[in-house]
């Protein structure tokens, strides 16, 4: 008997070419976290260039630089790995109702195979593969206070910190003009610019992931809805029915 979360392996294909994953699959859509950490590793170490001619100061610096690299090391790795596993919805009609597939990239998942226990030969066994129901996705919405707090504890700060950056910076780019000493130092420029740099991307990502994207609850290889996906709004279209209710 069929699981709840199985369907026969023949009803969805075990691999889709790029043509079929551009119109009609809803495909994974990434958050900016990792390329955070690499730009929180160029300004610590900018901030230690800054510094290094104190030594108090840039002995204390240079761990956290260190380990700034390390955490932007492990960051690329998981980048690189999480979009060559870049998980794709391709929903699919039957008797039993429209079903979505779970591929990895443009490859089925989860195939495991059951055999008849009355059969002596394998021409009884089934192979079986993931798939769900679309209301089995759990979509997370945000109420208006939970978009308050987005905006109070993620936006209004970093967008006061570019605003704080640039005020310093155009302050001590006017006194260092109306000044007749030396130029101030590229590296004093680049910590400011960089740091303001920072924190518009990181007002840009919050918001592109608080408020551009849907989050969804899907389920897993066991039927458990415990695996979060960010999906853009228009790829959620290609898996909704044209006749019927849009997912919520």
């Amino acid at each position: 008997m069929d699981s709840p979360t199985a369907v026969r392996s023949d009803d969805f294909p075990p691999q889709l070419d790029q043509a079929e994953i551009e119109n009609r699959c809803a495909r994974e859509s990434f958050t900016w976290g990792p390329q955070a950490l690499w730009l929180l590793c160029g300004l610590i170490w900018l901030f230690y260039m800054l510094v290094r001619d104190v030594p108090a100061v840039a002995t204390n610096t240079l761990p956290f630089g260190v380990g700034a690299t390390l955490l932007a090391a492990l960051a690329v790795r998981y980048e690189l790995r999480r979009r060559k596993r870049q998980t794709v919805l391709y929903a699919l009609g039957g008797d039993r109702g429209v079903r979505i597939g779970c591929y990895r990239g443009n490859s089925f998942q989860n195939q495991y195979s059951i055999q008849n226990q009355y059969s002596f030969k394998n021409q009884n066994s089934f192979q079986y593969q993931y798939s769900f129901g679309r209301e089995e996705m759990v979509r997370v919405r945000q109420d208006f206070f939970a978009r308050l707090m987005v905006v109070l504890k993620l936006l209004a700060p970093m967008a006061l910190l570019a605003v704080i950056v640039a005020v310093l910076l155009i302050d001590g780019l006017t006194a260092a003009l109306k000044q007749s000493g030396p130029a101030p130092r590229w590296q004093d420029m680049a910590v400011f610019v960089y740091a303001m740099l920072f924190a518009i991307f990181g007002f840009v990502a919050f918001y592109h992931s608080h408020f551009r994207l849907v989050f969804f609850w899907i389920p897993n290889g066991k039927g458990k809805t415990d695996r979060g996906l960010y999906l853009r709004p228009e790829e959620l279209r290609k898996i909704e029915d044209g006749d019927g209710l849009a997912i919520r």
